[in-house]
């Protein structure tokens, strides 16, 4: 679904062309009335009928070019879904084992316990911090050279070997998930940066067109159509005739979404 930003440019873009079409040629002819006593022996007037339609042509093309920009954009969001809830659903079950080892292992062996196995701090949501954790527990509880105390009883002794096998088994899922977020994330910046070039040309090219075209008109004595292409001096990308009051200053150019 396209982005309200691009769909009023759109609906300006498209206006504005297709004034520069239809009028193209009252135009050349309104410049021929108003310029021609003016031409010189050897002068020719320019073709500003054809110079209209250019014009016209740019600003839907350039506008052609932001609407499938953000189409691209678009769909790279909605991709994120996917890959976003395989994380979450990795990141939970690690963070399960974690829970339920610096629980067993305080009970066992107290804030020692914790310190020689790095869980002194409780155990984070966050699943690139949950992924760190878990690595790291994970050594620690392979490691024979980290020694706990004694437990405080001897039926509590935490079996380092299982939780191990379990952070191994659950590890894996939440590193690709990460890695899967992380190339949405790229692809996700790219095309919101291949977004923001488009409309910030789009908009210069509106602007530019259809400044040029309602002075044309105004030359021609087409006030009535200047008007209508006239571009907005608080909206970019929009013509003036759909300004109003509850309209902001300013818009910017590029955006998020």
């Amino acid at each position: 679904m396209a982005s309200k930003q691009v769909t009023d440019r759109e609906k300006s873009a498209r206006a504005v062309a297709a004034a520069a079409e239809t009028h193209a040629s009252q135009i050349a002819a309104g410049f021929d009335r108003a310029l021609s006593v003016h031409v010189r022996p050897g002068e020719t007037l320019p073709d500003t009928g054809l110079l209209a339609r250019l014009i016209g042509r740019k600003i839907a093309a350039d506008n052609a070019a932001l609407v499938a920009a953000d189409r691209a954009h678009e769909q790279e969001l909605s991709d994120d879904d996917g890959p976003r809830e395989d994380r979450d659903a990795a990141a939970a079950k690690v963070r399960s084992v974690l829970v339920d080892l610096r629980g067993a292992v305080e009970s066992s062996y107290g804030s020692r316990g914790l310190t020689l196995l790095g869980l002194g701090d409780a155990i984070a949501v966050d699943p690139s911090v949950l992924a760190t954790a878990g690595v790291s527990a994970q050594k620690a509880l392979n490691d024979a050279k980290i020694e706990l105390p004694k437990p405080k009883r001897a039926g509590m002794m935490v079996n380092r070997a299982a939780f191990a096998l379990d952070l191994t088994a659950e590890l894996p899922a939440l590193q690709k998930a990460l890695a899967k977020v992380a190339t949405e994330d790229r692809e996700k910046e790219g095309t919101q940066r291949v977004k923001n070039e488009a409309m910030a040309k789009n908009d210069a090219s509106f602007t530019q067109g259809a400044d040029y075209l309602a002075a044309s008109c105004q030359v021609a004595g087409m006030s009535d159509i200047a008007a209508k292409v006239r571009p907005s001096g608080r909206r970019p990308g929009r013509v003036e005739s759909e300004d109003d009051a509850g309209a902001p200053a300013a818009e910017p150019a590029g955006g998020g979404g």
